[in-house]
């Protein structure tokens, strides 16, 4: 008989051994399978699930504690990436009685490793796709003659002493513009410039009280938005110096017919 018949090959050998080891540990066998089946499912979760799971959590967040007005806040998904710097989410719904918000999908990029240098810097990135905005404040014709009778309000009560509220809050007026501009000093510090990039977006404007609407579509928009000084012998004085340059590409703008209009209405 030839040697290869009587030698056992290198895949029998690795089998006897496997047998071997679960013969072994016969009794930890169970708890192997379970760590196993663990594993994948936690696996399949991360890849497929946990996102969506951060976008709940998120958006209930954001409308129970910062947007309690909001009619409707949501994330479908939420993702953090702290090696990169990003932030991603996908179909952000923001919508309030005046205006709604609609982003397909989204990624913010914090460039913490750029170095600040006389240029403006670019630390801050923002991709959004299929952008939706629509705006439908209600017309309020009295809202300029409120303005003005407040306005003659508060100047009878200087001539004639009266205090006001104004007055009252005059003070705290001026720590809260103090604490303002530290804030607008450290952001203006930390985002020199902030690089804006949309792709697909669409901006309306209508109301049921006319009769037509006015939309605006765009393929492409590239924008940045400094917030750097431009004076260099006295950065104190120009706080509040605000650069923003931007460009489209396929810009439409058209008037188009209102359907949900039904005439003036009379009181």
């Amino acid at each position: 008989m030839s040697s290869s018949l009587t030698t056992p090959s290198t895949f029998n050998a690795i089998s006897n051994e496997i047998l071997d080891y679960f013969d072994i540990h016969r009794e930890k066998l169970p708890l192997l399978i379970i760590v196993y089946l663990l594993t994948i499912i936690w696996i399949i979760y991360l890849i497929l699930y946990h996102s969506r799971v951060q976008g709940i959590i998120l958006s209930y967040i954001l409308k129970r504690f910062y947007f309690k007005d909001a009619i409707q806040m949501k994330f479908d998904s939420f993702s953090i990436s702290f090696i990169s710097g990003s932030i991603m989410f996908r179909n952000l719904h923001y919508t309030t009685g005046s205006y709604f918000v609609c982003v397909r999908d989204g990624c913010l990029t914090f460039r913490y490793w750029s170095r600040t240098n006389k240029k403006s810097v670019i630390r801050l990135q923002i991709k959004l796709n299929h952008v939706d905005i629509l705006f439908s404040t209600p017309i309020r014709s009295n809202t300029f003659s409120e303005t003005n009778n407040l306005n003659d309000d508060l100047h009878k009560g200087s001539i004639h002493e009266i205090p006001t509220k104004a007055d009252d809050a005059q003070s705290v007026n001026t720590v809260k513009d103090n604490e303002e501009g530290f804030l607008v000093q450290s952001l203006r510090s930390l985002f020199p410039a902030i690089e804006i990039k949309v792709d697909h977006g669409r901006i309306s404007i209508r109301h049921d009280t006319l009769p037509y609407s006015l939309s605006i579509r765009f393929n492409t928009m590239n924008s940045v938005f400094t917030s750097e000084s431009p004076s260099k012998h006295a950065p104190q004085i120009d706080l509040m110096t605000l650069i923003y340059s931007l460009t489209y590409k396929n810009l439409r703008i058209q008037f188009y017919r209102n359907e949900a209009y039904q005439g003036e209405h009379k009181d």
